[in-house]
């Protein structure tokens, strides 16, 4: 995905004689995974169903941060190369649950740009899954997130976006205040490419009440939605370019589901092109077992010129669980951008 989705190389900083660009900032969410699967029965309404209870440090910003960091550590062991920093800005609770998230992302790095609120709870997600890990149903309690990450949280991660930064990664947890914030600082320093991972249906269209105008994905590099986040977005794009046209000028489809990738890109072709006519360089559109299709409009940026390339999943032996898949192919992507691909 990394190759395919980025840009033409810029030269490099030894040959222009700026400082190099290792840092990936991630604007994100620390919460609280609370994961319910079934391990007998497929879970049912007004009855308890046997299975297993976990939980642990989670949530898409950190588990982005968190997968950045242990791939890029990776490329170092084989090339002997710096590692590159990672630094993670996101808010919790003063609890044991965000004591718990900063002692664990210390571990990690300099747990100073995640911000402890008073008096707030951090940010937890509670899960039930079926017996092949498929989410059935989750409730979601992140205001800590949107009260903590504020725009001056956001701004105070300035200087590092300005002079270290390679790439900035922001997901739709934040409130719309903090993600105008993040639009407008890469706004100002092309050279930082931006990756918007839009999280959910509910929250994927953030950016466009953020920004506006005919273009309010023009400081987005690259979006990674699956289809119903896709479609969620488009219509909330199409909704600006036409005042007035209903919720949803596209019809939405809660399940799309897909035979191949094909029928995919044939079912949300009108959404890819939308959202990269609102400036967003490339889409990655997310489809689980059948992997990803990558869309760039032409270099002139004309959208009946894009390309679309299909990029089957991995085969795994085992499915741990489905939880983050979609983080970590985020983590992994960023980090080889960040390093040059």
């Amino acid at each position: 995905v990394a190759h395919l989705a980025a840009t033409t190389s810029a030269p490099s900083a030894a040959a222009t004689g700026a400082p190099a660009r290792h840092t990936v900032v991630v604007f994100g969410g620390c919460v609280m995974d609370i994961h319910a699967r079934a391990t007998r029965n497929a879970p049912r309404a007004g009855t308890t169903t046997i299975g297993t209870v976990t939980g642990g440090c989670g949530g898409v910003g950190y588990n982005i941060a968190h997968g950045l960091r242990a791939v890029r550590r990776a490329y170092a062991r084989e090339d002997g190369a710096s590692d590159g920093d990672v630094c993670f800005v996101s808010a919790v609770g003063d609890d044991a649950s965000g004591a718990a998230f900063v002692d664990a992302w210390a571990n990690n790095g300099d747990s100073s740009s995640i911000v402890v609120v008073r008096d707030a709870r951090t940010a937890t997600v509670v899960c039930v899954l079926d017996d092949g890990g498929e989410i059935v149903s989750a409730v979601a309690d992140v205001e800590c997130v949107e009260r903590g990450v504020t725009p001056d949280v956001v701004r105070a991660s300035a200087d590092v976006v300005e002079k270290r930064a390679s790439f900035v990664v922001v997901d739709a947890n934040l409130s719309v205040d903090a993600i105008r914030a993040v639009c407008e600082m890469c706004s100002r320093h092309h050279e930082v490419k931006m990756w918007y991972e839009p999280v959910s249906v509910e929250k994927a269209a953030r950016i466009v009440d953020a920004v506006g105008g005919a273009r309010p994905m023009s400081s987005v590099e690259i979006a990674s939605p699956n289809a119903a986040e896709l479609r969620e977005l488009a219509n909330a794009i199409r909704r600006t370019w036409a005042k007035g046209s209903p919720m949803s000028p596209c019809p939405f489809n809660p399940s799309f589901q897909f035979e191949s990738a094909s029928e995919a890109l044939d079912a949300m072709a009108c959404d890819v092109s939308t959202v990269l006519a609102a400036g967003c360089a490339c889409v990655v559109l997310t489809l689980g077992a059948l992997g990803c299709v990558v869309s760039r409009a032409s270099p002139d940026g004309n959208i009946s010129l894009a390309t679309h390339v299909h990029i089957p999943a991995a085969p795994v032996r085992e499915i741990v669980s489905l939880i983050g898949a979609g983080d970590a192919l985020v983590a992994a992507s960023v980090a080889a951008l960040a390093s040059g691909a």
